[in-house]
Parts: structure tokens; sequence; C-alpha cells
């Protein structure tokens, strides 16, 4: 009988463990490069860089290092036929279907016989959250899923900041120079130059040659917003993140107020006159004492590579005239649009460790907030990033409704390399 109990425990942990290996662990501590643009658009490719026996098994294998060795040919090749044309250079980076089915094919075989591979996927890509949307997959899919999405968003970078084509919103995310201009023209050029020349540091994994180019595109266009203002655990949101382990939240009937930002349209106003009333109106929640936190959301959006952070000129807002205590004040300084909103305020609150069953309200005027309680927000954000990152619940007024936030909202999406 004490046998058969220790065996029913060993079977139990051994349970717990796989499911726990599925997604999101708390406890995880991420990989990290040199670069959080990589680290927060391409996390597969920077915890690849920093596990040797992974990095080792993908540069020996065959198909991986064929594929690695046909494109730096043409890469010097290209760089000596195009240097009137670069944009025929720059297609040279980009990942054809055919490559990306072929190298997804190959990974999935490696996985199926690679235990480095597989312990590489448990241990580390499951419990980052970067890929939780893919969770319920086996791992040999999981990571095939993980690799498309990341050489979509590698395509994505060098057809919208080194081709010129317009993005899904083309108003505030578009390239930042005439990609027909002898300028842009040579820089291109010159960047591609500086790294198939490079002596020291050359890349060595299948992916490096386009990942660089395409960060670097990110780096010349100015396009850096998704890595500003971080760590904010450790700066701007340092004093909230410390004061949220000390808060009762059972004294709440919520665990935050979302306010929703209304960047404005010209470049002399730090808010808009809407935005302001956003701001009056979760304040006016928080004097109740609805909720312990006020969350302020709204990156560098409106107008095109504004010079403030709505987030930041909310948090000042709140603190100057509203006299609102810092540490009662957590910014969300990315989001473009509605949809990423609520998931960046997901994300700070599964970070931050707030309780994610409780509710929590999201607040904007009357039009917004009637477009964030419709099926059309549902619908737009099963588009644009896959999944609903939080769950819409009542309608409290015209201006207030209730959401749970959802752990698939840590799902990386490089398709939008200014807030990934």
């Amino acid at each position: 009988m004490r046998t058969f109990v220790v065996i029913l425990v060993i079977i139990c942990f051994t349970t717990v463990q796989m499911k726990a290996q599925k997604g999101y662990d708390p406890s995880f501590k991420a990989s990290r490069s040199e670069n959080l643009l990589q680290d927060k658009n391409f996390y597969l490719f920077t915890a690849i860089q920093n596990e040797k026996a992974v990095k080792q098994l993908l540069m020996t294998n065959s198909v991986l290092k064929a594929f690695k060795e046909s494109q730096d040919k043409l890469l010097a090749g290209s760089l000596q036929q195009h240097k009137e044309n670069p944009a025929l250079l720059v297609k040279t980076y980009l990942l054809s279907q055919k490559e990306i089915s072929q190298i997804g094919d190959e990974l999935k075989n490696l996985v199926q016989r690679s235990a480095v591979l597989q312990h590489f996927i448990r241990t580390n890509l499951r419990p980052s959250g970067a890929y939780e949307a893919y969770k319920e997959l086996s791992d040999a899919d999981y990571l095939e899923a993980s690799w498309n999405l990341c050489a979509a968003g590698i395509n994505h970078n060098l057809t919208v900041y080194g081709l010129g084509e317009a993005p899904q919103y083309a108003t505030i995310d578009s390239i930042s120079y005439d990609v027909s201009s002898s300028y842009y023209k040579g820089a291109l050029w010159m960047w591609s130059d500086r790294f198939v020349k490079q002596e020291n540091d050359k890349p060595a994994l299948f992916f490096e040659n386009s990942l660089n180019y395409a960060l670097a595109l990110l780096y010349m266009n100015h396009r850096d917003e998704a890595s500003r203002y971080e760590p904010l655990i450790l700066k701007e949101n340092a004093k909230a993140a410390a004061h949220v382990k000390h808060t009762d939240f059972d004294a709440y009937p919520y665990a935050s107020i979302l306010v929703l930002g209304n960047g404005p349209e010209n470049y002399r106003d730090r808010l808009s006159a809407v935005g302001k009333l956003n701001l009056q109106l979760g304040v006016l929640k928080y004097r109740q004492k609805q909720a312990p936190f006020i969350i302020v959301s709204g990156g560098h959006a409106h107008p095109f590579r504004a010079d403030y952070a709505e987030a930041i000129e909310m948090k000042k807002e709140l603190i100057n005239y509203y006299k609102i205590p810092e540490e009662h004040i957590i910014i969300e300084p990315h989001a473009r649009h509605t949809t990423t909103n609520l998931r960046n305020a997901a994300r700070l609150m599964i970070a931050y460790a707030m309780p994610l069953k409780q509710k929590s309200l999201v607040i904007a005027n009357n039009l917004h907030s009637a477009y964030t309680g419709d099926q059309r927000f549902i619908e737009r954000c099963q588009e644009e990033l896959g999944y609903a990152p939080a769950r819409i619940l009542n309608r409290i007024d015209a201006t207030t409704l209730e959401f749970l936030p959802q752990l698939e909202a840590l799902q990386q999406n490089p398709m939008e390399p200014l807030d990934p």
C-alpha cells in the first residue's frame, strides 16, 4: 500500500510538472541579448543564441547550414551587383515561403529526434510565455509555429522599413525616409556592406543574416519605440510595482483601472482634449476606491513619430493636476492601438503579480468605450493578434467596462515591431 501511494505521488507530481511546462512560468528568467528590440520581437532567436547546445545543433545541421551558406553567397553577389538598386539587395534578405517551409520542416524533424531541442522548448520557450498562444501544440508544431511567426516578422521589417511598403497603420508606423532618395538607397547599401564584410562576430546561425539586417532597418528609421523606458519595473513603474506587493486587493472591488489614451494629432499638445477626459473619468473611479491602481496606456503613436509617450504625459497629469500618489500609477508607454492597450496592460498585471482572477475596469470616452465593448473589437483582436488579450465582461456605465486579463497577452507579435 505504501509503495502504491509513493508511485501515485510521483505520477501526480510528474503530471503537474508536464502541465506546468506547457506554458508561461512566472518564476522563469527569460534569455536576453544585447538588443532589447530583438528580445521583444524575436525571443525565439535570442533564446537559441543563449543556449550553447541548441546553437551548436542548429549550426551543424546540414539543411540549415546549406541555407546559410547559400544566402551568404547571394548577399555577397548582390552587394556587388545592386549598388545602384539597393531594393534588390534588400530582397536578398527576404525569406521565401518555400525557404520558411523547408526550415520549419527541418526544425520539426529535429525536435522529434533531439532531446536537446525538446528540453530547450520545455524549459525555455514555453515558460517564457513569448509564444503562449501556441502552448497547446506539440513541441514540434510549437517550434514550427514560433519560427513561422518570427520569419514573417523579419519579412515585415524588410518590406516596410527597407522597401517602403505601407504597413497596416501607415499614418503612424511607416518608414521614416523617402525610399527613392539617393540618401536612403546609399544607407541601405552601406549597412549591408557593413554586415557582409564584417570580420568579427560573423553570423553563424541560419536566421542571423536576415535578422541583423531587419533590426538594423528599425535602428536606421529611429523606430525603437518598443525598447523605450525599459525596464519599466526599475524606472517609471518602480514605486507602483513595489506597492503591489503590499496592497490588500481584497479591500477593493477591482484590481486596477485601465485608462485608454487618445493621442493628439499635432506636435504641440502633449495630451488631447479627449485624452484628458479619459483621465478624469479614471480619477473619479479611483477616488471612489474602486481599485488601488490606475494604469495609463499610450505610446509614441500619434502623430507620426510623436515626441511624447502619452502614458508618460498622463502620469504627469495625474500627479501634478490630480495629486494622485506615484505609487498608485502604472504606466504602459508602448501601446499604439486599443488592442494593445489591453494586451500590454495585461502583460504588466502578469509581470507585477497582480491578481489575474480579480476583475479590472477599462475606461474611455463614450465612443471609444462603445467600440471596446463591441464584438468588432474582439474580432479585431483575433484578426491582428490571433487571440483576445482580455475577456470583456459587464458594462458598468457608458464609459466603463469590466475585464479580466488573459495569459495569451504574453504572446509576441513581430508583425507590429514598434509594439510587439
